[in-house]
């Protein structure tokens, strides 16, 4: 089997579609595709949590995995 370096994987899951959205528009700053994958979203009832997908290209793993960190940690720099 060969390796596709266009295969979509999952870079993180967040609770909401916004923070999802946030985290996308950061990486596309930084020249890197990603989409929201609604798998397992919203439910429409408060109280029960979905959450949304933030995906990526197998070539775009390792450099959108240090854009989310300096993303995480300039939203949470006391490491919240």
């Amino acid at each position: 089997m060969t390796h596709d370096p266009n295969r979509p994987v999952v870079l993180t899951d967040y609770l909401t579609d916004i923070e999802a959205r946030l985290l996308i528009g950061y990486l596309e700053e930084l020249g890197i595709p990603a989409f929201h994958s609604g798998v397992g979203g919203s439910t429409g009832w408060p109280d029960a949590a979905g959450y949304a997908q933030v995906v990526v290209r197998a070539s775009d793993y390792d450099q959108a995995k240090r854009g989310m960190d300096e993303f995480v940690a300039y939203r949470h720099p006391d490491g919240a």
